[in-house]
């Protein structure tokens, strides 16, 4: 494997990391707009939404693909607005959950609508279906990539 990208490689590298940027930028501005809440934000309360019961934080973590210290910082905020809370597990009580608030879930349901919308605005309305259908199968096969090199260097480095 070269690690020099071709000319083609490299601008459609470059494209991604743009377009990447202003679709979270615009998506949390509408977010913002809308909910008051922030894309990161919204990130975590999707996330905890499917753990009523909690997550534990470096679960939690690892499900959006984020570094503990990103996570953390978001919660510092998220629990000053009381929209999450930690707990403890009720498994183990020596550690902690992460569980969305009666707030939290208010809050999170004020934002979906705008959420999707700002989603179709930004996102699926630029895309034919073709389009959509080979984006999809090329971020399948990013995923799968990034994860069995990720696992490969972990091992690595152990």
């Amino acid at each position: 494997m070269s690690d020099k990208l071709s000319p083609f490689e490299l601008r459609t590298w470059e494209t991604l990391h743009t377009v990447t940027e202003q679709l979270k930028r615009e998506v949390g501005r509408d977010l913002w707009a809308d909910a008051e809440l922030s894309d990161t934000e919204f990130t975590v309360l999707a996330h905890l939404r499917l753990s009523p019961d909690g997550v534990r934080p470096g679960a939690c973590a690892q499900a959006i693909g984020w570094d503990s210290s990103r996570l953390s910082h978001q919660l510092r905020r998220l629990e000053k607005r009381g929209l999450v809370e930690r707990r403890a597990d009720p498994l183990d009580g020596r550690a902690a959950v992460l569980v969305m608030t009666d707030e939290g879930r208010g809050v999170y349901r004020k934002a979906i609508g705008p959420h999707l919308r700002a989603a179709q605005k930004w996102f699926a309305a630029a895309l034919t279906p073709a389009q959509l259908e080979g984006l999809a199968e090329g971020l399948q096969a990013l995923q799968a990539h990034i994860d069995t090199v990720s696992t490969t260097t972990q091992k690595e480095r152990s």
